[in-house]
């Protein structure tokens, strides 16, 4: 058993953390008056950090590959995440992620884009009460209601597709790649993350790379939250970041050492011949 669940959530918390700051500096110091990017060594290192962080999550993955460790396959017991701080953890960022839906639908009413917007709030809403819903489901010691827990698990990815659509609407006229592209790569990033997670639930779990994209999904929703948008798109952001983060830590915390799988075929004494029978 891999028996480092909470240190390497906090690694991803960090290396959010770094990021975020990264492109608050950037926002603040390469972007002239008018909103115009100006020639700045932050234009190299904030994607210098992703880069950075992309490295040191497969670092954490090729180590649990040489150990020989990995989630399990089945649903209930690589999302299992019994007791009562896994229940206030779930349901916090559920609330949250309602909180700034709700937030959302009220101050975006002048918003050219407000009719998707409000399809938006409503899809974050149900992610927000399916999301603690799917993750208690894993409790349980047999895999029940698949098909609820199924459209659970794909209401995060069907918000984060519809706003990756949204975000380029919204930046279509806009000639300044820098101002949107760390949104673009933290909602495509988000939507992979939950995507890969929503595979135990659908049969076709790769545990391996469900970790590194909850990782860089839960790293990305953090550095996104220094540009400005609306608060209720930052909550909404910031419920992803727990949810994608509660992820790794719970797929972490159940590793389990890998079985050797059996080969059919002649058995082969020491000095490398056939077994005659």
């Amino acid at each position: 058993m891999y028996k480092k669940p909470l240190e390497i959530t906090c690694y991803v918390a960090g290396a959010g953390a770094f990021g975020v700051f990264f492109r608050w500096l950037q926002n603040q110091l390469a972007f002239d008056k008018d909103g115009l990017n100006e020639k700045s060594f932050f234009n190299f290192l904030v994607p210098a950090m992703v880069v950075a962080t992309a490295l040191l999550f497969r670092h954490f993955v090729k180590a649990m590959q040489e150990r020989r460790i990995a989630p399990p396959e089945d649903f209930c017991h690589a999302l299992y995440n019994p007791g009562k701080l896994f229940t206030i953890l779930r349901w916090t960022a559920g609330v949250v992620m309602i909180a700034g839906a709700v937030l959302l639908m009220m101050s975006s009413e002048a918003d050219p884009h407000a009719d998707m917007i409000r399809i938006l709030c409503l899809l974050a809403a149900l992610s927000g009460l399916a999301f603690p819903l799917v993750l208690g489901q894993a409790n349980y010691e047999t895999f029940g209601h698949e098909t609820l827990v199924r459209i659970g698990s794909t209401l995060p990815i069907v918000l984060y597709a519809f706003w990756l659509v949204l975000s380029y609407l919204q930046n279509q006229l806009n000639s300044v790649p820098w101002s949107f592209a760390v949104e673009m790569l933290a909602l495509i990033c988000a939507m992979i993350g939950f995507f890969r997670a929503a595979g135990f639930a659908f049969y076709s779990p790769d545990g391996y790379r469900a970790l590194f994209a909850t990782m860089m999904g839960a790293s990305m929703c953090i550095m996104a939250l220094a540009d400005e948008r609306y608060m209720g798109m930052q909550l909404i952001l910031l419920a992803s970041a727990g949810m994608l983060l509660l992820y790794v830590w719970i797929l972490v915390r159940n590793l389990e050492q890998k079985q050797q799988k059996k080969v059919d075929g002649p058995e082969v004494d020491a000095g490398g011949f056939e077994k005659l029978s």
